[in-house]
């Protein structure tokens, strides 16, 4: 096909242009085409190559894919994994690529019919080279968490500026978040590859302030998704940072990526300037995000005291300054939150207050000193008052009035804030801000993980020992439960650590 089209710019745009719109479109198949218009015996004839191709190659039991499925695979390859043999030349750019990054928004006003009474992509007549932005991400919102449209998100979010600006724009982030972090909240049933996608998406949002403030602004009355603990009332944005400090608190439970941690703290800080009324379980996840991290580097510091061997203790000292710089970004968002937007979230101050005794361990370590001082000077600011009163004067219980509720305390908490002023009391730090990077070489992560996906997909038995670019990642058939299609990023092993208390495309790149 790609030999055929000769691989010039304009057919490249059109073949990727058909490819969205059927994404988009999801047409259903024929119910009754030319074929069974004609004789029986002639529609045979013409059928039986595809009866046979049926018969020994489609896996038993998979329907057939549907077109907007495999244009969806078809798009992916051709934007990720040109075919050597028919483009040898490394340094010849990829134009599907260049297509997809480059199509534009069909505004409202324009229908894509209208367009199409212009148009005729196989006959290469075309006027312009555009598709709806709002059906394109509709239609990846309601496919997510499927992989593949996971990876068209991330091409149009880190390749295409105008998708990305009407990404965030929008007014409903609910329709792209939710499912983000729908996928998230499962994510001990996540391969690598998955997982990945899905922070590296979240990152890339949290880098614009004017999206997290409409999270902020977008409150769900319930989560039913979420289990073990009823949310209501809470909005979209404290639904992401809990959903991530949960996925921190998973990866060392479980998975040991200290990918998972870097990109899961560098959202949480680009958030912070903009947290807004925190639900009281999302300021609870942050003092927990700090408690986690804070015990994990404890005993590491215990650990490496102890160790009678130079080796181990240089291996845990590693991991110690690596937990060290986790520790800080846990602080730095609680940090930004005190300096910048305190008076827009009581119920951090409360958690604070709550949960006050677990800073006083580190409070004096070099490593994070300076930010505990103002988690500190907060505590003592909102907390003078907030003493036990004792018992009544006849020896009994303490009447209602001595009995701090939670009301009392958010009520106390208010009337301390007009009389707090961040900028005098706290030692000012600069805002932590992360972003996205792509590796040089994204197609290391890219080739391999489409073909996953066009292996699990495409509806047909394939012999895994045949195929030598997955051979070293699966040994069973395709049908067969799915192997991680990454390698380890992290060579550091990390413990689990109990609760108390309430791609990168590429190996190497990450948040910066």
């Amino acid at each position: 096909v790609v030999a055929a089209l000769g691989y010039d710019s304009p057919r490249a745009e059109r073949v990727v242009l058909r490819l969205l719109q059927h994404y988009v479109r999801r047409p259903p198949p024929p119910a009754d085409g030319l074929l069974s218009r004609v004789s029986s015996g002639l529609g045979y004839v013409m059928l039986l190559p595809w009866q046979v191709f049926v018969y020994f190659f489609r896996a038993a039991g998979t329907p057939p894919p549907e077109l907007a499925d495999r244009s969806l695979q078809v798009l992916l390859l051709l934007t990720q994994h040109l075919p050597p043999a028919l483009f040898s030349n490394p340094e010849q750019p990829n134009l599907f690529l260049i297509a997809l990054r480059t199509v534009g928004d069909l505004h409202a006003e324009v229908s894509e019919r209208e367009v199409d009474a212009t148009s005729d992509a196989e006959r290469g007549q075309y006027k312009t080279s555009q598709i709806s932005f709002r059906r394109l991400h509709d239609a990846i919102c309601a496919n997510l968490p499927q992989e593949g449209s996971m990876v068209l998100l991330y091409l149009l979010l880190h390749g295409h500026r105008e998708f990305l600006d009407h990404t965030l724009s929008r007014a409903d982030p609910d329709t792209l978040v939710l499912p983000l972090l729908r996928t998230l909240f499962l994510t001990k049933r996540l391969r690598p590859n998955q997982l990945y996608m899905v922070l590296i998406v979240l990152l890339m949002l949290s880098q614009d302030e004017g999206f997290i403030a409409a999270a902020h602004s977008v409150v769900l009355q319930s989560v039913p998704w979420f289990k073990g603990r009823l949310l209501h009332g809470v909005s979209v944005g404290s639904l992401i940072v809990i959903v991530l400090v949960r996925a921190v608190q998973f990866n060392i439970a479980s998975l040991h990526d200290t990918y998972v941690h870097t990109n899961c703290l560098a959202a949480l800080a680009n958030m912070s300037p903009t947290f807004r009324r925190l639900h009281p379980h999302a300021a609870r996840s942050l003092v927990t995000l700090y408690d986690i991290l804070s015990r994990k580097f404890l005993k590491l510091s215990a650990m490496q005291t102890a160790s009678t061997s130079t080796v181990e203790a240089e291996m845990i000292g590693e991991e110690l300054v690596l937990y060290g710089d986790f520790l800080r970004m846990a602080l730095e968002v609680i940090n930004v939150v005190l300096a910048k937007a305190l008076a827009h979230n009581e119920h951090v101050v409360y958690a604070l207050l709550e949960r006050q005794a677990v800073f006083a361990p580190l409070a004096q370590h070099e490593r994070v000193a300076d930010l505990i001082a103002n988690v500190t000077a907060v505590i003592a600011h909102f907390g003078a008052g907030l003493e036990p009163r004792g018992e009544a004067e006849d020896g009994g219980p303490a009447d209602d009035n001595a009995v701090w509720s939670v009301d009392k305390v958010l009520s106390h908490i208010r009337s301390a804030a007009r009389s707090w002023t961040a900028s005098e009391r706290l030692r000012q730090l600069p805002d932590p801000r992360f972003t996205y990077e792509q590796e040089a070489s994204p197609e290391e992560f890219f080739t391999p993980y489409i073909w996953q996906l066009v292996c699990d997909g495409a509806g047909l038995s394939w012999r895994a020992d045949r195929v030598a670019m997955l051979a070293h990642e699966r040994t069973a058939d395709c049908d067969d439960e799915r192997v991680d299609g990454l390698p380890i990023l992290s060579s550091i092993d990390v413990d689990a650590v109990d609760e108390t208390g309430g791609p990168s495309p590429s190996a190497s790149s990450g948040a910066k």
